[in-house]
């Protein structure tokens, strides 16, 4: 279904509709709040579109949005209504929108579910805890050993960064959008740069794209390395743990030789890139990845017939495939639940649709699986890698351009970071700022199927199966 035939799916319900597409995949439809419950029915049941996000946008009038897309068509669907009250309650045909309804009403007020009965009783971890790790409170229900209930509370480092970016100049922006989560430092950057772009129909060369891929699966690699590592690590296998741990530390001195930082911050920037890039380093990344491709495939093979790690990790933190749709996750959590996901594929950015094909996906939705597509991604980004440095044939040079938004411009993109979809919004205002910048980031939703893949588990297989979800606390307390 194009945007046009949903258009006139639309018109045919005879309801007091206003429609408007803007930047070629984007259809904003207009809607009173009396009307918003059958639409949203309609979007989902009906139409199949995918459940993304809701969040409001202030002004004279508080106006609700409710987005979806169409990933076979590759274009999202945008609803928005207007009210003076709290936005319409849809958790009954959407679950997930309970989690976006509890933001915008900053509805923070947790109810610990209670268990009682002969063996009931709650463990409470954190939020402060043993690791150098950021805080989050964690309260077991259990019934005898296996786990009964999971509450999760977070946003203990709540930093207000979409407040935050309505003050600053957007020439300057992109430095705090690499600040919302550190390990995905790129693809909040690149996230940026496609929403300018977008947002002044702009283009960029096919070398800069090709360098920007290079860029992000780079970052993809030495986070997969560090979560293969973790996993590893938590049920005792040091040898693998401290391999993968040596690997990515291989690959992070890679990027500070390329770009000057190890997390390859400021680099890539709205209409060009921010770094130089010459045949020497071009070779620096091909001889360092050829000195270890061969060797990280060899450790992998090596986990995965240990019978002792396949004791550990099989069968362990399962989601099913309809509560993994239904808590609406992403990334490699969803994949390993038979969702057939990937924004790389589903909508294509820079060179994408030239290299990706295919989406790494499995079905039993447990660590192993996680464990298996991890590695599955991090063979890829290897290949994707040698790929896109074909596309460049010259030295690219350092470009970073000034530019001027036009008041009242607003637009949509994705990126599929390491953890999954990145979603951002951005409306402009005055004074080359932004009115609104809204974040949509994959850990938000995720973190709810850690919830689910606990249940029946014991509490010491808790940090096993949570590193191998390892979400992001930063994107939740953004």
């Amino acid at each position: 279904m194009k945007i046009t035939d949903t258009i006139n799916s639309l018109q045919e319900l005879n309801f007091d509709l206003k429609y408007e597409v803007k930047n070629n995949n984007e259809l904003y439809v207009r809607i009173n709040d009396d009307q918003i419950r059958k639409i949203v029915l309609i979007c989902v049941d009906l139409y199949k579109f995918n459940y993304i996000c809701e969040f409001s946008v202030g002004g004279k009038e508080t106006t609700i949005n409710c987005v979806f897309s169409n990933s076979k068509q590759g274009y999202y669907v945008i609803c928005s209504y207007v009210t003076e009250k709290k936005p319409i309650d849809l958790s009954n045909i959407i679950y997930q929108n309970r989690l976006f309804q509890r933001e915008i009403n900053k509805d923070f007020d947790y109810k610990i579910k209670e268990v009682s009965g002969t063996g009931a009783y709650q463990v409470a971890v954190g939020p402060v805890h043993a690791g150098i790790i950021e805080p989050g409170h964690f309260r077991f229900s259990v019934m005898g050993e296996p786990i009964e209930n999971l509450e999760i509370r977070l946003r203990y480092k709540y930093r207000g960064i979409e407040k935050i970016c309505e003050d600053i100049d957007a020439n300057s922006l992109n430095l705090m959008f690499e600040r919302v989560s550190g390990e995905s430092s790129v693809a909040y950057g690149e996230v940026y740069a496609i929403l300018i772009e977008k947002l002044l129909d702009a283009r960029v060369s096919k070398e800069i794209k090709a360098f920007r891929v290079v860029l992000l699966e780079l970052e993809r690699m030495y986070n997969y390395l560090d979560d293969l590592g973790g996993i590893a690590n938590d049920i005792g296998y040091s040898y693998v743990a401290k391999k993968f741990g040596y690997f990515s530390e291989v690959i992070h001195q890679l990027c500070e030789r390329i770009s000057g930082s190890r997390y390859m911050r400021n680099a890539i920037v709205p209409l060009g890139i921010n770094i130089d890039f010459n045949e020497d380093k071009k070779n620096d990344i091909l001889k360092t990845l050829k000195s270890i491709k061969t060797r990280v495939i060899s450790i992998i093979k090596m986990s995965i017939n240990s019978v002792s790690f396949l004791d550990r990790v099989e069968d362990a933190g399962m989601v099913s495939h309809s509560m993994a749709k239904k808590l609406c996750l992403t990334g490699v959590v969803a994949r390993a639940c038979d969702l057939k996901y990937d924004v790389r594929v589903k909508f294509p950015y820079e060179i994408y649709n030239e290299i990706k094909k295919d989406i790494n996906i499995e079905t039993k939705g447990g660590v192993f699986e996680r464990y298996k597509l991890k590695a599955r991604e991090l063979k890829d980004a290897f290949n994707f890698v040698e790929k896109a440095l074909t596309y460049i044939k010259t030295d690219i040079k350092r470009d970073k351009q000034e530019f001027c938004l036009k008041e009242g411009l607003e637009a949509i993109t994705s990126v599929e970071t390491v953890k999954g979809e990145l979603v951002v919004y951005g409306l402009t205002g005055e004074n080359n700022k932004f009115d609104r910048i809204y974040f949509k980031t994959p850990s938000f939703t995720n973190w709810t199927g850690m919830s689910e893949a606990v249940l029946g588990e014991i509490i010491p297989d808790f940090p096993l199966i949570n590193k191998s979800f390892n979400m992001s606390y930063s994107e939740n307390d953004r």
